[in-house]
């Protein structure tokens, strides 16, 4: 292990780690900063780069199987990461990685196949939202994400804690012209986009004939959810039916529901011995009258 102990905060290599605290979370830059054992030990095994590890003396054993010398470990104490960092840090470990750069939006019709899925998030700006919603996910094997440049930096440091590193693991695709893009897609058809609102005229999910067409799940900012233009460029808008004095969810709670109903019939079955068979029947139906208006 390429161990090398820095004591002085001013040192040039320490710049990457510093006022973490304020990061800006749309910024995409060359670096971003990965944090704690488990993200930390993610990134070092990932297809990205990291040009180093800022770790204190008790974390060394953490790195031991999946460093090698090439990567330069910065052994320092916990005061000096307190001070870099801009708030009271107990993790003990980060990294600095260097960013790939997102694939062009042309480009996602190399994974446009029947039976695919991809996220879309549209101006989420909650970094807590967009890493739930990548974990999720990834947890049911969808690794493509589309985002326009309003959203979060998928890469930040919260949105990479929240993932549990699962953002390192998504090929993301760069929307530059959001509704243009859309509403081209409407015309040639590639994918099915599915806008998540609460519209009038929209569908309950579990009606959405999904079929082997390629799926894009389309998620909206957090308080605006997503604009008119871009619900009318969609091919469906979808509803989650609630019951009466419920008009919402969290988005990243409302992203979980619609990503499993939509990939259902898409994925192997997940079983698990130790817990009972949830069935649609075992919760009644609710529909758009008994749940109340937005």
């Amino acid at each position: 292990m390429n161990i090398i102990p820095i004591s002085d905060p001013a040192d040039p290599r320490l710049l990457p780690y510093q006022n973490l605290r304020h990061e800006d979370v749309r910024k995409r830059g060359p670096l971003f900063i990965a944090e704690g054992r488990l993200v930390v030990r993610r990134l070092l095994v990932s297809r990205y780069v990291t040009s180093s590890v800022l770790a204190e003396s008790t974390r060394l054993h953490d790195l031991e199987d999946v460093i090698d010398d090439s990567t330069p470990v910065y052994l320092v104490d916990q005061s000096l990461i307190r001070k870099l960092v801009g708030f009271d840090f107990h993790r003990g470990l980060l990294a600095c990685g260097h960013r790939i750069s997102f694939s062009p939006i042309q480009s996602l019709d190399e994974v446009c196949v029947d039976h695919s899925t991809a996220l879309a998030a549209i101006s989420l700006s909650d970094v807590e939202n967009l890493g739930s919603l990548i974990r999720t996910s990834a947890a049911l094997g969808i690794f493509n994400i589309v985002l326009n440049r309003q959203t979060a930096d998928p890469l930040c440091r919260r949105v990479l804690r929240v993932s549990m590193g699962a953002a390192l693991r998504m090929r993301f695709f760069d929307l530059e012209d959001t509704l243009s893009w859309f509403q081209e897609n409407q015309k040639e058809s590639r994918w099915q986009t599915i806008a998540t609102t609460l519209a009038r005229d929209s569908v309950p999910i579990e009606q959405v004939d999904g079929g082997s067409k390629p799926k894009m799940i389309v998620m909206g900012n957090e308080e605006e959810g997503l604009s008119e233009s871009i619900q009318q460029a969609c091919m469906i808008r979808a509803n989650i039916p609630m019951a009466a004095g419920i008009d919402s969810l969290n988005v990243a709670v409302a992203g979980a529901i619609a990503l499993y109903e939509f990939t259902r019939g898409d994925r192997g079955t997940f079983t698990r011995g130790d817990r009972g068979t949830f069935t649609r029947g075992d919760r009644g139906t609710f529909t758009r009258g008994d749940r109340g208006t937005r």
